[in-house]
């Protein structure tokens, strides 16, 4: 049994392509690291008449390319700490940990249950409500129909004495 396990993962480990998937990764990762050292590295100094300190340090053209790697690296920092924010925003909303953490702060389990039962009897205590509230309706319409019946009996009636008088 250990042994059909131990051929499985070999079979799984070494799928066809995998090694020249990799090995082309590797490339264009060697060449874009080229590329941006290239294009980091200036070629022309401009010189200043009168130097001062800052002039000078940064007359040297490793200075300036350590420089210029400096910001290249901080801005990657800054998009893969930003794509690692939202990604981390969007699982955590999609497993419905959001509402209940957020940075230092945590809402216990038994809190966020006794506001879902809270929620759920109000919810009732809703449902009961509306149903008072169409029995009412109704109550009030059949009023209003035995109130005009009255109005029409009264008018008829007042009707017929005028009409004998």
């Amino acid at each position: 049994m250990n042994g059909s396990k131990a051929t499985e993962r070999q079979k799984i480990s070494t799928r066809p392509g995998q090694h020249a998937l990799l090995l082309v990764v590797l490339l264009l990762c060697l060449l874009g690291a080229a590329l941006l050292a290239k294009g980091l590295y200036l070629v022309h100094l401009p010189s200043a008449k009168n130097p001062d300190f800052i002039d000078t340090a940064f007359d040297n053209r490793a200075v300036l390319w350590t420089a210029r790697l400096l910001l290249v690296s901080a801005a990657a920092v800054l998009a893969f700490g930003g794509l690692f924010i939202v990604i981390s925003i969007g699982i955590r909303m999609k497993n419905g940990d959001w509402l209940r953490r957020a940075g230092p702060f945590e809402i216990s389990e038994t809190t966020l249950g006794e506001i879902e039962e809270q929620r759920d009897r109000w919810r009732i205590v809703a449902l009961l409500e509306h149903e008072k509230v169409v029995e009412l309706t109704v109550r009030l319409e059949e009023s209003e129909e035995v109130i005009e019946q009255l109005r029409t009996a009264i008018a008829s009636a007042s009707m017929v004495g005028t009409e004998h008088s």
